[in-house]
């Protein structure tokens, strides 16, 4: 980089550098040969060296020769040092751009298909540099090529990325960027400043649950009570994340108490509730020295901990910021990577998640301009006639598009060896598409530029995408085929759509596409078909076969790829609904609330043009979710941006070389401050993180034996009990283990192992060890700190529960008082338990029990077993019956599981609707089925609580 910054930007240094080098290079040979010359000289020598003349002409000679050619050494070293000091000034440049290219190089940990080669690299730079004008003075036109190297990174990396993975490598560049910036400035204000501005960008990417536990009341103490309840909204965890901040950030205490003594919570109330908050953060008080990238930085912080469905805006505020203002986007295209992007021998890889389909993009591209030709890989027969066309293309400066390669990974493999030896023509081009899939051999995505396609977001694009995908050929026939083909088009996008809300929308993330579209319009023309009288413009809406259609819908085409039985509730809900001679009647609803219309018309057209007038982006209830449903995924997308982030950082920081801190203590503790200075950043901060945890396990004592007394009682909940018992204590010794040999190892104790540096890794990115969630289920979002929270958590309840077992019945124990049923390693083995213990209670089957899940409201009943902890999602128990909301998480009050006959609860459905009940908010594993009372049940359907998919998390 630096060699072809100062080729491009001084080309008369670079060429006296290169003279120079050359120079060296020839001084060094003479050197050599004088050297041969005096020791032939030597050896040839008769007798005394001074007798003999010609030995002492030659070193005459020679000490001629080396002293002129010391002299000219001694210049070229003095006019070097002119060169070193002029191409100084574009080391921070070259420095800069090597700290781009190992962070593009890190993208990997995020998802394997980010792979990105130096020679990618190499062309953004290039370009770079080429931009800046050669008017400008040099230190502007430096500047002016750094600008553009970050800017165009962005633009090329981030069309390779998935759009919610683009802000994470936004943010990576703006610290490389800010890094940069105080590499460059030696002032001492200006390390000050850069101290300051890293720990709070720390704070960013700290785990927002730092430990179990309310706000310490000292801190709680500091705010009104009216300003704590404007604050304090969402769980339990973001309060204590707000007040974990307010002790360590005293900017932050101190702007919340200005707030608090002011009494004006207007602009903070008005913070709350925008829909932009990023825009609006309440004026922050900060000193002179703070920069706008530091107000924006602040910000980004303040909007995590109070409006964290807005972080991701916030993000990318903060980067525009850090860039001086500038909005980044992913402008590559495939126009400009196919013309100026690549080269005959690198393949231009379009990937798309499963579904979705990019092979027509490249088919427009090629339209009356290139000679294209096109193979479908997956067969022998394919593997041929993809061979020919590359060698024919290759000769001719064609273009050649190989879909879904993905299917032929072993000939992939084939092809990355062939292009490496390809003597290809300079228009040639090779475009491959295929599914994300792990099966693409890495090393060829490597070499490719790659580019990812995601259908675009919204029911108005899949609508029209899915409209404008049906043939003229197919609209022929009967008027009211075009409106089936509409309801289907509106039933394909709520489909599409909910996969973006899951696990909310569906408890998995189903491979549904295009290909189900088009099988599902081949079935509902199929039967449209076999009920329409040939010669009639017309057919009776009532004669249309809705059961075969809705059967086929429900059970084949898309609930062939659904494993749950509530996912496929949901879908027979909306076909339900939207196939059924109704959809003809005069204002049909295709939403209930808020009310939406169905259009009329009776030709396509008349459909297409209603849906180019809907908005870009619906509402929630349009998809049949809570309007909340939105906000929950701007948080989870800011949390996972956080996570990608801290990962990225961490995986950095591993690769830099730390500087030795300058630290002179005095006294005998100056040896101990010098090792403490050697040991890397990244290495103290692990050091104290495993600290903190070893703190926050260390109050926990080895859980008491619960056999004393209960030896002749091996039931299956007692099992189940000693089980929970015995993992607990192993899994809590393991745990103890691994951060005392981590603690040891970053304090130069413990010789690394391949376990304790996999230890390293994820303390630094914040991920569990995989070691540890082998145990037990965890939410697959859940951050180290969380994870030890919650695992303290559950070791404590786990200790006086066994307590209280050790003297005691085990039956009587979980009967006395609730248990958190979530807390349980393994709670699907409790509740089996329970049913076993019934079951012989009552002398019956397992399969003559029901459960029947009731909210405690009084006196427990004997035979039952209270549990607490739970939450429903999507609803709220008010007055003994559940009550749609906005889908917040509402806990439920202690509950009680009861096993009774299934004779004993006939009768009973009136006003009850069934809930599903998972271990976590993950919804992958399915803990049981409750029927419980909703408010008013006969005001609404019950489709609409399977829709909203109202479900009940024991964790």
């Amino acid at each position: 980089c630096l060699a072809h910054a100062m080729r491009h930007a001084r080309p008369d240094v670079d060429e006296r550098r290169r003279g120079l080098l050359r120079l060296q290079g020839e001084l060094r040979l003479r050197l050599r040969a004088l050297e041969s010359q005096l020791l032939h000289a030597l050896a040839a020598t008769q007798g005394s060296i001074l007798d003999d003349d010609a030995v002492v002409a030659t070193l005459e000679t020679l000490k001629a020769d080396a002293a002129e050619i010391e002299r000219q050494a001694a210049d070229a070293d003095a006019v070097m040092r002119d060169v070193d000091a002029v191409a100084a000034a574009f080391t921070p440049l070259a420095r800069a751009s090597a700290a781009v290219y190992f962070a593009l190089d890190r993208l990997p940990a995020l998802h394997a298909f980010y792979q990105f080669s130096l020679p990618f690299f190499e062309r953004i730079f290039h370009a770079a540099v080429a931009s800046a004008p050669a008017e400008l003075p040099e230190p502007l036109r430096l500047a002016a090529m750094r600008s553009e190297m970050f800017r165009l990174a962005y633009a090329r990396a981030a069309s390779s990325l998935h759009h919610e993975r683009q802000p994470a490598l936004l943010l990576l560049l703006a610290q490389i960027k800010l890094r940069a910036d105080e590499d460059d400035d030696d002032e001492a204000g200006s390390q000050s400043a850069w101290a300051r501005f890293n720990a709070d960008l720390d704070f960013v990417l700290r785990d927002s649950v730092a430990g179990g536990g309310e706000a310490p009341s000292a801190v709680r103490a500091e705010l009104p009570e009216d300003l704590e309840l404007l604050l304090t909204v969402g769980d339990a965890d973001r309060r204590r994340a707000l007040y974990a901040h307010m002790r360590a950030l005293g900017w932050l205490r101190a702007w919340l108490q200005a707030a608090g003594d002011s009494g004006d919570y207007d602009d903070l109330a008005f913070f709350m509730s925008s829909a932009d908050a990023e825009r609006c953060v309440p004026p922050l008080a900060v000193s002179q020295s703070d920069s706008d990238v530091g107000l924006a930085l602040r910000e980004l912080i303040v909007v995590r901990l109070l409006r964290p469905d807005r972080l991701l805006s916030a993000a990318v505020r903060f980067g525009s910021a850090a860039f001086d203002g500038a909005l980044f986007a992913a402008e590559a295209t495939l126009r400009s990577v196919a013309e100026s992007e690549s080269d005959a021998v690198t393949p231009i890889a379009l990937c798309s998640v499963v579904g979705h389909d990019a092979a027509d993009r490249v088919d427009a591209l090629a339209a009356g301009s290139r000679v294209l030709r096109s193979v479908a890989m997956g067969s022998v027969e394919g593997f041929a006639l993809a061979d020919q066309a590359i060698a024919a293309a290759a000769a001719q400066g064609s273009w050649v598009v190989l879909k879904n390669v993905h299917l032929a990974p072993a000939w992939l493999s084939q092809l990355e060896k062939r292009l490496q030896s390809l003597r290809a023509h300079a228009e040639f081009r090779l475009f491959l598409t295929m599914e994300i899939n792990p099966a693409v051999p890495l090393s060829l995505l490597r070499r490719a530029r790659t580019l990812v396609f995601e259908p675009p977001p919204g029911v108005r694009a899949n609508l029209l995408d899915s409209l404008g995908s049906v043939s003229s050929s197919r609209r022929e026939g009967p008027a009211e085929r075009a409106r089936l083909h509409f309801l289907l088009a509106w039933l394909h996008a709520v489909v599409i759509e909910r996969l973006r809300y899951a696990p909310l929308g569906w408890t998995t993330k189903y491979e549904f596409g295009d290909a189900d579209f088009s099988c599902a319009l081949a079935t509902v023309d199929s039967w449209v078909d076999r009920a329409h009288v040939a010669g009639r413009a017309n057919i009776d809406p009532a004669r249309i076969p809705w059961a075969a259609i809705r059967t086929l819908l429900s059970d084949s085409v898309y609930g062939g790829r659904v494993d749950s039985d509530f996912d496929h509730q949901v879908l027979g809900s909306f076909v339900q609904r939207l196939f059924s001679a109704d959809a003809y009647g005069a204002e049909f609803l295709l939403v209930e609330e808020p009310r939406l219309e169905a259009p009329e018309g009776t030709r396509a057209e008349d459909f297409i043009a209603w849906c180019q007038a809907l908005p870009e982006s619906e509402p929630p209830a349009w998809l049949g979710l809570p309007p909340n449903a939105e906000t929950l995924l701007l948080v989870h997308k800011g949390e996972r941006l956080v996570a990608d982030t801290r990962k990225l950082r961490a995986l950095i920081d591993d690769d830099e070389d730390e500087e030795v801190e300058d630290v002179a203590p005095a006294g005998h503790a100056d040896e101990a401050a010098v090792d403490r200075a050697e040991v890397p950043a990244f290495m103290r901060q692990v050091e104290a993180l495993a600290a903190g945890f070893d703190a926050t396990l260390s109050p926990l004592h080895g859980p008491r034996a619960i056999l004393a007394g209960e030896e002749t009682e091996m039931t299956p909940l007692f099992r189940v009990m000693q089980r929970e018992n015995s993992v607990a204590h192993a899994l809590l010794t393991k745990v103890r283990g691994d951060l005392s040999q981590l603690r040891g190892a970053c304090r130069g104790e413990l010789k690394q192992t391949n376990h304790i540096r996999e230890l390293l890794s994820d303390f630094s990115a914040g991920v569990v060890p995989r070691s540890w969630l082998a145990t037990y289920a965890v939410p697959r979002s859940y951050s180290l700190s969380r994870w030890m929270a919650d695992f303290a958590d559950r070791v404590r309840v786990g200790q006086r529960l066994a307590e209280r077992i050790a003297v005691g019945s085990v039956v009587d124990v979980v009967r006395a008082r609730s248990v958190w049923l979530g807390g349980l390693l393994y709670p699907e083995a409790f509740v089996t338990a329970t049913r076993q213990a019934v079951a012989k209670r009552l002398g019956c089957s397992l399969e003559e029990l029901v459960i029947r899940l009731s909210v405690i409201d009084g006196a427990v009943d004997e035979e039952a077993f209270a549990v607490c902890g739970l939450k429903v999602e999507g609803a709220v128990w008010i007055d003994g019956a559940l009550e749609l909301n906005d889908g917040r998480h509402e806990p439920l009050p202690d509950c009680c599981i009861e096993w009774v006959r299934s004779e004993d609860v006939e009768g009973e459905d009136s006003g009850l609707v069934t809930v599903p009940v998972y271990l976590n908010t993950d919804r992958r594993d399915l803990l049981f089925e409750a029927r419980l009372p909703f408010v008013d049940a006969t005001a609404f359907s019950s489709s609409a609580v399977v829709q909203r998919a109202v479900a009940i998390v024991a964790a």
